[in-house]
């Protein structure tokens, strides 16, 4: 069984950063590109156009490094929470539910697993303050970005505790030292 990757808050906000730059570039482009062909160039709707467009493209491309990264800390999480009854959605699963819901969904994912990393952790003896519904109201309240970060934190915390207790493997079988 490998070792789970401690995760920085720094490059998930770093990535989210450059990729809304790149958004907001590859927006930009496509005005310029679109005025070339149409051979318009309406200075007054520049502003508009550049906005729409920008945004749209930025907000899809911000998303990308999410997707990744939710993506593997929901395996992780079902990695050092197995034994536990329980198992996190796919997080493909839950981005798609979550635009058929308009985002509820999110919110209630980010719950289950901040309320299943906290249920866990004395099985990596610590234990965790916060609670799902407290993750959850960050996460309505800071656009994800605290909620994220003690994530983060509560998910290193126990990826340092798992990664010291795998001992070794005996005859196909994990054994841990608990």
């Amino acid at each position: 069984m490998e070792k789970i990757k401690k995760r920085s808050m720094t490059s998930f906000v770093m990535s989210s950063f450059i990729n809304f730059c790149i958004g907001l570039a590859f927006g930009i482009i496509v005005w310029i590109i679109t005025a070339v062909v149409t051979e318009q160039v309406d200075f007054k709707g520049f502003l508009n156009i550049v906005i729409y467009i920008a945004v749209f493209v930025a907000l899809f491309t911000t998303n990308i490094y999410r997707l990744y990264f939710f993506y593997t800390f929901s395996i992780d999480v079902n990695r050092v929470c197995i034994g536990d009854g329980d198992e996190s959605d796919n997080y493909l699963i839950a981005c798609i539910l979550s635009i058929v819901t308009f985002g509820i969904y999110r919110i209630y994912w980010v719950y289950k697993i901040a309320q299943r990393i906290r249920a866990n952790a004395p099985k990596y003896g610590f234990k965790i303050q916060e609670t799902g519904k407290e993750i959850a109201a960050l996460y309505i309240f800071s656009f994800g970005y605290i909620s994220v970060f003690e994530l983060i934190k509560n998910m290193n915390r126990i990826a340092d505790s798992y990664n010291k207790t795998i001992k070794s493997r005996v005859g196909g079988v994990q054994t841990y030292d608990y």
